[in-house]
């Protein structure tokens, strides 16, 4: 055997091995890179679902509860509304009345009038004593000439000449 025999054997055999490895190599490189892809792509999938499944919960813990809290403040507040329109026409039909109540014919004597008289000169809104509250509503009227107020009353008086409650 010559020496280029030897290096023939030896380089052949050697390039061939060489050409088999590379070869070899790509195709192993091809399947690591086609793993990772869907590796990723398992990845993508598992986050989606993640996801998925934090927004169903934000929905079902957060979401749902508010609303419901914010539909029953919003018929809260339409009872409110209601209330307090009822109430601005239930203002509006007493105004009216206290307004009339001047030009009937016992407003002199009413003990309704005198009431709201004082309470509009109270400047710090105190009720006046509510001592002759019961000896109004039967039909007792203060003895306008005793000022220290000590009970004295009359019985009926001519304020109410037809025996009429005020």
């Amino acid at each position: 055997m010559t020496f280029s025999e030897i290096l023939n054997i030896l380089l052949g055999g050697g390039l061939l091995a060489i050409v088999v490895g590379v070869i070899t190599l790509k195709a192993t490189v091809r399947k690591a890179n086609a793993e990772a892809e869907k590796a990723k792509a398992d990845a993508e999938g598992v986050r989606i679902t993640n996801t998925e499944n934090a927004t169903r919960i934000l929905v079902e813990n957060i979401v749902k509860p508010l609303k419901e809290e914010l539909n029953a403040t919003r018929e809260d507040l339409q009872a409110t509304k209601r209330e307090m329109a009822s109430t601005k026409r239930e203002m509006q039909r007493l105004r009216k009345a206290v307004e009339s109540a001047s030009n009937c014919p016992h407003s002199d004597g009413c003990p309704v009038l005198r009431k709201l008289r004082d309470n509009q000169k109270d400047s710090d809104g105190a009720d006046s004593d509510g001592a002759d509250q019961s000896d109004l509503r039967h039909g007792n009227v203060r003895n306008k000439n005793d000022p220290k107020g000590s009970g004295a009353v009359e019985q009926g008086g001519d304020r109410n000449p037809r025996r009429q409650p005020p």
